[in-house]
């Protein structure tokens, strides 16, 4: 049995910072459809965007660049009009516009709040026509607008609200308890604000709508800095946590559970002490993989509140194969998602010792997932769920013994010439290919973006994170390492480590010298890591490293309220893959061909193809002003020294690993 846990504790205070299926053509298991016992859900509603702006008479005065705030607005608002997907469900609505209540809360001034663009399917010339119009006129009705917004939006599906003001509530009632009201029925709503020029009192009645909304906010201190805060919200808005597959419904029975093949599901899961269950129809022999993938919200809930989910592979008679958890404490999730991967057959199949013999994980013709979603914040959550087959291995003795821990050398992604624009996933189910090379990225507090990397065996992969590298040079603190992350995970879902920062370069964060790198590699694929012990710190995942296909990575920001970082930042993302393809297995019943070199699909049904994968080239670039979902860590006060820690256990003669999870240098884990 292995178990994954990440928990902390803190007492001073301290700033933090599928895969469907089967190898694809390959394998007879490629085939990504459940079986005909598969129960299926709705399609879910497409989410809707309201953004909401601020027209009173305040944003009369001049920004920074120049303009008047209500120009840099309507100029920043007609640019993410432009570049909304054509699916996009938006409209607008616009307050402080029609009525002037010479500085005075009057009932019709606080009343001054008009849906000018009802949400509905995107009509971009209607949509710049009516923002062009707008005027800066009025006060600032900031609850009551909150309140109205509600209706626009209806009462199904995703709800995003995006709101933009310069200044704070001028009538009543505080907007703060408002949206904490509207929320606690827990709609599934989200609200990020835009603090633009504000001063220290609306950044703090803004940060709390954002935090109450489920939500981030943002500083903004000039039209640039809000065009690019608004393009980048809205699209994530549109796109958040992203996944997809086949609907399916776990059962709480095991007998009606559904039967699946491999591929790509979704499901939903609330939380409870009790499994559900799925059924597995798997090839005796085989190398089974099943994972879940969930980001659940933050919502309101306390620093120390844990998140735990956890997948068990058992035969129908109740044997344990393997289980594998994942469990972290709110401080420290803080919206990222979580993941649990569990492996059946694999110590079998790569172990020549236990070949032939019966071994029910191995042989059975069916296994049995167990999911549970056992602590964690209330609702319906969504996951990804995946199952992939690896079939059985006929030339096992002619393949390259697993990689050695001990003597797994660090990998260090250097920068190749320009950096090419690239707009990260917001999850598993749509990251972006990268070739190697150099690319760049914008990331905003609260994100997670994830890029995938194609690797076969005898291949390895890293990615370089270069933090303050290009575009405007912040401010970094000696802390501000912590506010970003580095991940990666195997084709299968499972997670490998996290690069928390380089405490070589902490002594260079100042004004004069304000980057630093983040780096997270791979060791090299090999068929055989399935039988490697590990040494307990380095590399406990290791046996996971052991097929072919996409390899994840996501590089996280921690939210941020330090005025100085609350803002985009453009992030230099280097990508290295390096050994040639080699020690390939023949899978039983397979051509020679089709054998000799399996991959791992990267979609249900994968529109990405080598012609489409994003290749490096040396040119000038723009920085792109989109990527999403949020993700990290969250800087709290008042709480003390960290103290993390993960716990792995593994059975089926596995040795039991412990690991330190914070404060490491990459690759410790």
């Amino acid at each position: 049995m292995r178990r994954t846990i990440l928990t902390a504790l803190a007492a001073v205070a301290v700033l933090l910072g599928v895969t469907p299926a089967g190898y694809a053509g390959t394998a007879p298991a490629a085939a990504a459809s459940p079986a005909a016992s598969v129960a299926t859900a709705d399609d879910p509603v497409p989410g809707k965007l309201l953004l909401m702006l601020d027209a009173s008479g305040s944003m009369k005065a001049s920004d920074p660049s120049g303009l008047s705030k209500i120009e840099a607005a309507k100029k920043a608002l007609t640019g993410v009009v432009s570049a909304l997907p054509e699916s996009a469900q938006v409209g607008l609505r616009v307050y402080g516009a029609t009525v002037d209540g010479h500085n005075k809360p009057t009932a019709a001034a606080c009343a001054d709040s008009r849906l000018v663009h009802p949400v509905g399917p995107l009509d971009r010339a209607g949509l710049t026509k009516t923002i062009t119009a707008i005027t800066a006129l009025g006060e600032t009705p900031i609850a009551h607008s909150l309140t109205e917004a509600m209706k626009d939006l209806g009462a199904d599906g995703k709800r995003n609200i995006v709101l933009v003001s310069d200044g704070e509530e001028s009538c009543v009632p505080d907007p703060c308890p408002v949206v904490k009201k509207l929320t606690a029925n827990g709609i599934d709503l989200q609200i990020d604000t835009v603090g633009f020029g504000v001063n220290a009192d609306a950044r703090q009645q803004l940060q709390c709508i954002a935090d109450a909304g489920n939500g981030t906010y943002y500083d903004a201190r000039d039209a640039d800095a809000l065009t690019s805060s608004l393009s980048k919200l809205s699209q994530r808005a549109l796109r958040p946590f992203s996944i997809d597959g086949t609907p399916v419904t776990a059962t709480p029975d095991q007998a009606s559970a559904p039967v699946l093949e491999p591929g790509r599901f979704r499901d939903t899961f609330a939380v409870g002490a009790d499994p559900r269950y799925l059924r597995i129809k798997r090839t005796p022999g085989s190398v089974v993989h099943v994972s879940l993938v969930a980001r659940p919200m933050a919502a309101d809930r306390g620093a120390t509140d844990a998140e735990t989910w956890e997948v068990t592979l058992q035969t129908p008679d109740g044997e344990e194969c393997d289980s594998e958890y994942d469990t972290a404490i709110e401080f420290f999730r803080s919206g990222s998602s979580m993941t649990a991967a569990a492996t059946a057959g694999g110590w079998e199949a790569a172990d020549p010792e236990q070949s032939g013999k019966d071994e029910p994980c191995a042989s059975s013709p069916e296994l049995v997932a167990a999911l549970t979603h056992k602590d964690g914040a209330p609702g319906e959550v969504p996951v990804q769920l995946a199952y992939i087959e690896e079939p059985p291995v006929t030339n096992l003795s002619a393949l390259p013994e697993g990689v050695d821990s001990e003597k797994v050398t660090p990998l260090t992604a250097k920068p190749t010439g320009a950096p090419v624009p690239v707009v990260g996933g917001g999850g598993f189910a749509d990251a972006p290919t990268l070739a190697p090379g150099t690319f760049q990225d914008t990331i905003l507090p609260g994100e997670q973006i994830y890029y995938r990397v194609r690797l076969d065996f005898g291949q390895r992969a890293a990615l370089t994170a270069d933090i303050g590298a290009v575009g405007p040079k912040p401010t970094f603190t000696s802390t501000s390492h912590n506010l970003f992350t580095v991940d990666a995970w195997t084709p299968s879902f499972f997670p490998l480590t996290r690069a928390g920062g380089d405490p070589d370069n902490r002594e260079n964060l100042s004004a004069s010298s304000p980057q630093f790198s983040l780096t997270e590699y791979t060791p090299e694929v090999r068929y055989r890591n399935k039988r490697v012990q590990g040494n307990g710190y380095h590399y406990p995942a290791l046996q996971e490293v052991s097929q072919p296909g996409y390899y994840y990575f996501a590089v996280g920001r921690a939210t941020e309220d330090s005025p100085g970082l609350a803002i985009p930042l453009t992030v230099r993302l280097n990508i290295a893959v390096e050994g040639e393809p080699t020690g390939k297995p023949a899978y039983a019943g397979l051509a020679p061909d089709a054998s000799a070199s399996p991959s791992v699909s990267g979609e249900s049904t994968d529109p990405t193809t080598e012609e489409d994968t994003v290749e490096h080239k040396s040119r000038e670039a723009d920085p792109s002003p989109f990527a999403w979902i949020f993700g990290g860590l969250i800087g709290v006060l008042g709480l003390g020294a960290v103290v993390a820690g993960a716990l792995r256990r593994k059975g089926s003669g596995r040795d039991d690993d412990t690991v330190i999870a914070e404060d490491r240098q990459p690759h410790e884990l």
